[in-house]
């Protein structure tokens, strides 16, 4: 942050930080592509197979990968020997999209992804375990913010007839 003091006024210049992945114009427009095409081919999804809707949600997948992170790194991720299994899948995918065969094409492109994305599930699952608000459901603790050092499943419980009055005395557990 820098402050400016010229003719008496304060101007204070402050620069979120925002990943450098979204900082370039092209990068930026790949995001809105990528996000945009994935909502078109969900809605296209739950309305039946709309071939209208997941036809365009498959054109700007394909226009918003490259915007996103390059035509290079594009190319050289996709076209690696160990995956032209799985992106022949998705290219095939795709390609019965445009054509007219949207339940194949969408089989073939989730067979696809998961062969080319299913080594980073892991990494997503850990890092999804340690988020605080969500964390609990994926099987992590997450951060929840109590104050002490457990849990509220791992505080002890008590026998409800340690709180009577005649076994208040009594110090003992069952």
């Amino acid at each position: 942050m820098r402050v400016d003091i010229s003719n008496g006024c304060v101007l204070y210049e402050s620069r979120t930080a925002f990943p450098p992945a979204l900082t370039s114009p092209n990068r930026k427009l790949g995001v809105i592509f990528l996000s945009s095409g994935a909502a078109f081919t969900i809605l296209g999804i739950t309305l039946f197979f709309n071939k209208t809707l997941m036809r365009l949600g498959n054109l700007l997948f394909v226009a918003g990968v490259p915007l996103m992170i390059g035509p290079g790194r594009t190319a050289g991720y996709f076209l690696q020997p160990q995956k032209a299994r799985a992106t022949g899948c998705l290219g095939c995918g795709i390609f019965l999209v445009l054509v007219g065969h949207p339940v194949i094409g969408i089989l073939l492109e989730v067979f696809g992804l998961l062969n080319l994305f299913g080594n980073m599930f892991p990494l997503v699952a850990l890092m999804a375990k340690n988020l605080p608000v969500v964390g609990g459901l994926f099987g992590g603790g997450g951060n929840n913010n109590n104050g002490g050092g457990k849990s509220r499943r791992e505080q002890p419980r008590y026998d409800d007839r340690y709180y009577e009055d005649e076994g208040y005395e009594n110090e003992s557990y069952r």
